[in-house]
């Protein structure tokens, strides 16, 4: 039964896209039949192929009955299936978007290259034989060219011809290469060939000349000069399967000979492919981020992304091809995966370009600012698939990716890791460029926007594309989950809410739900109201995964997606202030992305439970802890990594700021609690995190004293209150005799969640109030500032008495809590002062329902009782009289020193006076280094068109092949 499946679904994967090749060239049935037909046979033929691969590891067939060396084998691993398949599903989605383009529907010329290119794939995908694939890359370049010539935005088919030029000097060099193998071994076939392969001159030869025109055909660095154009010339349809699919193929060759015949070389020259694939990576991803067009933009990441294809042949070391029986490991694997991920994301990226470009009639990125607006689902898509070319869990790039990273571990192989990040933060550059364009506000007049008939033809055509990207795309966040499934081993846990979960969730329950019901309520207040509520709503749900996750994937996987859905909500209002607050977070973000993406692959290098419980008894690399330390602590907005919170909360909405800096800035917390106290070796860093919590708690404060606008100064705020935070996990890691500092700790997480949350959104309030209203705002915010003075009966009192005597049982001195809460006295007394000199409304006041009004009311309530409660169960000190008492100093105190510095008016406006000189100087030196990145970016826009004339390309060839001879020469 195995036998038949193999013997009549592999040639039907070849033979039929050939035979409706000819059925279009000679006008034999319509295209759209032609789809139905030839979709439905492929289709059939993938899964026959698929279900004889289930009970062995490769399906093979003779062509015409002929056996190696005389015939042609066949042969259909598990790898080649994953390959055919991805190319089924972007050849399909490119088809049925031809059949709703109008101009080229039904064009019979470039129907039949499209089922030859795709049926020339099909046959690459299948031989083992050398020469038979030299016939299948022609094959495949020409149909290629072809469909690259009938584009309309490429008219005088420079693009094309360019294209053709560098197939042809690669297929040369790569028959070359075939005719000097055969020469020394008369052998084809692949597997033959590595049996009987000799490591000598002309092998060597054979192998530099057989990479090159590989190389050309992907499109590697330095040999890449026609790729960009080509790409972004042809339509959407045809770029996507130029990109997800074509330059994967040449790719997949050079990975199956260099990991089959030619590993017995054991030659530098694969640290020297190693080295091109780095390359390829950064400068793609350079070249993407400085492009002014769409489709360039895209097709220059293509080149990033093929660059981390190439990272594989420095990591796999002596292991064979995967499903070839032979002992696999995690670079392959992850490779693989990457390739898959990057096809079907790239696919989506390009047919959600042609969406966009129909719209707007171009696709230059100046005139595509606010465009998520009327094209919502398009962006989507770009943003879905970008993301999963970035590697945020869990995507199919995330998992691949993560296998890369721990190969390169396993490996020894730093420099491989170090790239794989440094591209990962390229292509984040890149796609947050690109989306903070689709995200900002519209300035120009409402005519710029595309005004399409839901009728039109145009309209079709963009709604097809669109919902074809966003199924590529979500196949490619499929794909990750799906291959984590397959691969096994890793032990994870169900979310679920565990006692340590709970106290930081239950300030979320109380939050969350005003911050969207506020949201929904004052939609005419606030630019791009949806966008908003649904930010809102999915940083909730990615909240809700991160409090609930019980292994450390699944919290990598909730944090990832709260840094994104962050920056977003940081950057809303579009303004120049707001884009480059939203810079520095995502930046920041990245980095402990990074980080925090190292510190899992070490995890998962010694172990395969990923379960918190797993991982407190089995412990952790010490690198991998400090890996996961840094994410974490950047996260949480901790002294010396705290530079992207006080210029992001200021900017973002009143609600996103609540839950920024009440919820969302936890989440590190929680982290480190999980990770932390039961790690071995981490009571050495108590003490360190005490002093730079309570230096933290005091700079903080003073850093927001001259502040002159409300939000800037809670910001600060927040800066201080995570000082005390940090001060308090390091009084955990100390292991004190008193069990006070984690109940202290969690009980001021609660407070300040509470307490904050009411004080941004009551300045988002305030001035949009008036009258009674107003009065109203004022006296709602008085408490949970009072309580985060630490002012006697409120609760606050009890925090910084619990703080005390944690200290004291640790036998350090307590005097800066005392500090800390006069800073913060002072800190409230100014935001008040602030407050009132506000203007008033003129306007009419949006309305909050009395239960808007209740909830907003309880988070400062009990923000302010919670702490008695606390004190009444498991009380924090053991006498609170005294408490009380020396509770008084800090707001006297404060209150001593403002009553002192209020009439002062000269300090206040030299205070001024300094403060406006700084923030020029600031603006200064940001448009000197705007200046500079500009001129940066010119010199290397430049320098890539210095590699575009012929005489350049022959150059680098020229180079490529002399490094790479000397390479060849050097004994492995």
């Amino acid at each position: 039964m195995i036998e038949t499946l193999t013997a009549w679904s592999l040639p039907l994967l070849v033979v039929l896209p050939l035979g409706l090749a000819l059925a279009a060239f000679f006008g034999l049935g319509s295209p759209r039949r032609q789809v139905m037909v030839g979709l439905a046979a492929i289709g059939i033929a993938l899964a026959a192929a698929a279900l004889s691969l289930l009970p062995q590891s490769i399906g093979t067939i003779a062509v015409g009955g002929w056996q190696p060396p005389v015939g042609i084998l066949w042969r259909l691993d598990v790898s080649g299936a994953l390959m055919l398949g991805m190319t089924a599903l972007v050849a399909g989605a490119g088809s049925l978007a031809l059949l709703h383009d109008p101009e080229i529907q039904r064009d019979r010329y470039l129907w039949s290259l499209w089922w030859l290119l795709w049926g020339g794939l099909n046959a690459l995908l299948l031989s083992r034989d050398l020469f038979n694939l030299y016939v299948t890359l022609e094959l495949v370049a020409l149909a290629a060219v072809g469909l690259v010539a009938l584009s309309r935005y490429d008219p005088q088919g420079r693009a094309a011809l360019r294209y053709l030029l560098a197939s042809l000097l690669a297929s040369l060099l790569y028959l070359l290469g075939v005719a000097l193998l055969y020469g020394q071994t008369a052998r084809l076939d692949m597997t033959l060939l590595a049996e009987q392969l000799d490591d000598g001159g002309a092998t060597r030869l054979a192998a530099v000349a057989i990479s090159l025109g590989l190389l050309i055909k992907a499109a590697m660095v330095p040999l890449h000069a026609w790729l960009p154009a080509a790409h972004a010339r042809a339509r959407p349809p045809v770029s996507a399967m130029l990109s997800a699919t074509v330059v994967a193929a040449a790719l997949f060759i050079l990975w199956r000979l260099w990991l089959g015949p030619f590993a017995a070389l054991r030659l530098p020259l694969r640290e020297l492919l190693t080295l091109l694939g780095s390359a390829a990576l950064i400068w793609g991803g350079l070249q993407a981020l400085l492009q002014t067009r769409l489709k360039l933009m895209i097709a220059w990441s293509t080149l990033s992304q093929s660059g981390y294809a190439l990272l594989l042949l420095g990591l796999a070391g002596s292991q064979g091809w995967p499903g070839s029986g032979s002992t696999e490991n995690m670079a392959t694997a992850g490779a693989l995966l990457m390739l898959l991920a990057h096809g079907l994301a790239k696919a989506a990226l390009f047919l959600a370009a042609g969406a966009i470009a129909t719209a707007h009639g171009h696709d230059r990125l100046a005139g595509l600012t606010g465009s998520a607006t009327p094209l919502p689902l398009a962006w989507l898509a770009v943003a879905l698939a970008g993301i999963s070319l970035v590697g945020i869990p869990p995507t199919g790039g995330f998992v691949g990716k993560w296998w890369l990273l721990q190969a390169a571990i396993a490996e020894g192989r730093p420099m491989i890791g170090l790239s794989l990040l440094l591209g990962t933060l390229l292509t984040a550059a890149w796609l947050c460029r690109l989306l903070d364009l689709a995200l900002r506000p519209v300035c120009a007049a409402p005519a710029s926007l595309p005004r399409l008939s839901p009728r039109g033809e145009p309209s079709q055509l963009i709604a097809r594309l669109t919902q074809l990207a966003l199924g590529l795309a979500l196949l490619a966040w499929l794909l990750g989950p799906a291959a984590l499934l397959a691969a096994g081993g890793i032990r994870l846990a169900l979310p679920w809410p565990d006692p340590l979960g709970l106290a930081f969730l239950l300030p979320a329950l109380a939050i969350w739900p005003l911050a969207i019901g506020v949201a929904a309520r004052w939609r005419a207040h606030f630019p791009a109201p949806d966008r908003l509520l649904r930010l809102l709503l999915a940083a909730a749900l990615a909240h809700a995964l991160t409090l609930l996750a019980q292994d450390l994937l699944t919290f990598y996987i909730g944090v990832a997606l709260l840094s994104l859905l962050g920056w977003a909500l940081v950057q809303h209002h579009g303004t120049p202030h707001a884009r480059r607050a939203g810079a520095g977070y995502l930046t920041m973000m990245l980095l402990a992305e990074v980080a925090m993406l190292a510190g899992l692959a070490l995890v998962a290098t010694t172990g395969t439970d990923l379960r918190f419980t797993a991982l407190a008894a089995d412990g952790m690399p010490p690198l991998a802890l400090a890996c996961l330390a840094a994410g974490l602590a950047i996260k949480a907005g901790v002294i010396g990594v705290h530079a992207w919170l006080p210029p992001a909360h200021p900017v973002a909405p009143p609600m996103a700021s609540a839950v920024l800096s009440g919820l969302m800035i936890k989440a590190g917390v929680l982290g480190a609690l999980r990770l932390l106290p039961e790690a071995a070796g981490v009571a050495d860093w108590g003490l360190p995190l005490v002093t730079v919590g309570l230096l933290a708690a005091l700079y903080g404060a003073l850093r927001g004293l001259p502040q002159d606008r409300p939000k800037s100064l809670l910001a600060w705020s927040s800066v201080s209150q995570m000082g005390l935070i940090t001060a308090l996990l390091g009084l955990v890691l100390l292991e004190s005799p008193h069990a006070d500092a984690l109940s202290v700790l969690l009980l001021l997480v609660t407070v300040h969640a509470l307490a904050k949350a009411a004080l941004f959104l009551g300045t988002g309030m305030l001035p949009r109030t008036s009258g009674t209203n107003r009065r109203w705002v004022l006296l709602g915010m008085l408490l949970p500032a009072l309580t985060l003075a630490g002012v006697p009966l409120t609760g606050g009192i009890w925090i910084k008495a619990g703080m005390e005597t944690a200290l004291d049982g640790s036998d350090l001195p307590s005097w800066p809590i005392t500090l800390s809460g006069i800073a913060t006295g002072l800190l409230m007394l100014r935001l008040f002062w602030l407050l009132q000199r506000q203007p008033t409304s003129d306007a009419n006041s949006p309305a909050l329902p009395r239960g808007l009004w209740l909830g907003w009311w309880g988070l400062g309530i009990a923000a302010a009782l919670l702490p008695w409660g606390w004190q009444a169960a498991a009380p924090m000190t053991a006498h609170p009289g005294d408490a009380v008492l020396k509770g008084m100093l800090a707001p006297l105190t404060a209150l001593a020193l403002a009553g002192m510095a209020l009439p002062a008016h000269r300090l206040h406006a030299r205070i001024a006076l300094h403060r406006d000189a700084w923030r020029r100087r600031s603006e200064r030196h940001a448009h000197r280094q705007a200046r500079q990145l500009r001129t940066l970016g010119w010199q290397l826009r430049r320098a890539d068109a210095w590699l575009l004339p012929w005489p350049a390309f022959g150059i680098s060839l020229g180079l490529l092949a002399l490094a790479m001879g000397l390479a060849s020469l050097v004994p492995g």
